[in-house]
């Protein structure tokens, strides 16, 4: 199931994408008992019932067209964002770096997170503005302490995220979290996938575009630190809530390690894609 939130004469409402008619349900207007913002509908285990909606049948006066609406972030209002840096094999191998023995971790500001159709916007005060094409888990329940063998029970679903990066603000301060917080530099979505349209998050395509040109192309298979053990690791220290995000790292052909680097400037647009998790295409501004 594709859950989408997205903004409709003025309301954020949260719909599921349908692939058959092309159309996005909104799933409180089928249903009122729904919610209508996606963490409460994973806090509060609606998703039998959304599933019992759509059988019940569908009236079309529900159903929209994705043209008619604005996109919003998957999860729009996430808690937590834990971020995994260095954890694709041939990302470690452009730096020249040594695979590390455990998963790197650092955060973006929740505030950072914008919907995938969104420009981002380059501050002034930034010289060097990058992309990452990333895998995105978000979180179903209270999570702690778990196993890799059941880290797959603690995850409702999958999305495509775009974890942009100020490099001179990241590597200047000598710790990352100002250089990944900027607003506007997490797109998400354009959906938020349920696990179990995924079976394998461990084998899945990604590919970022700049301007047209392929610059990221890799698969989930290359990770160091597959989904599993990310979540085993992160709840080994820290408590998880439903909607938190972990966004898994990216692979290798970003624009700091070219030879010469090749990063993003104002009036670049960035298409990027976790296969088949939908597609981000942001304006840089």
């Amino acid at each position: 199931m594709k859950f989408i939130n997205y903004v409709a004469k003025g309301n954020a409402r949260l719909g599921v994408f349908l692939e058959d008619k092309q159309k996005i349900l909104d799933i409180n207007t089928a249903n009122k008992e729904l919610p209508t913002d996606i963490i409460s509908l994973i806090e509060g285990g609606f998703l039998p019932l959304v599933c019992e909606t759509i059988k019940n049948g569908l009236d079309e006066q529900t159903l929209i067209s994705p043209d008619d609406v604005l996109v919003a972030a998957a999860v729009p209002n996430p808690r937590l964002i834990v971020c995994v840096g260095q954890n694709y094999k041939d990302h470690a191998d452009e730096q020249g770096a040594k695979y590390p023995k455990n998963p790197l971790l650092f955060n973006k500001s929740p505030w950072s997170v914008c919907g995938p159709y969104d420009p981002i916007i380059y501050p002034d005060n930034v010289e060097k503005l990058d992309y990452e094409v990333e895998l995105g888990i978000v979180i179903n329940k209270k999570t702690k302490d778990v196993s890799a063998s059941n880290a797959i029970d603690h995850i409702f679903g999958y999305c495509t995220f775009h974890d942009v990066s100020a490099r001179c603000a990241q590597f200047g301060d000598r710790q990352w979290f100002r250089g990944k917080s900027f607003d506007t530099f997490a797109p998400i979505g354009p959906y938020l996938v349920t696990k179990d349209e995924i079976p394998c998050p461990n084998n899945l395509k990604l590919w970022c575009k700049v301007n047209g040109e392929t610059r990221q192309q890799s698969n989930t298979s290359n990770l160091i630190f597959n989904v599993e053990t990310l979540v085993e690791y992160i709840s080994h220290s820290m408590t998880l809530m439903p909607g938190d995000i972990i966004a898994t790292g990216t692979p290798g052909g970003v624009g700091v390690f070219m030879n010469p680097p090749r990063l993003l400037n104002r009036g670049d647009t960035v298409e990027l894609e976790v296969e088949p998790l939908g597609k981000i295409i942001n304006k840089v501004i």
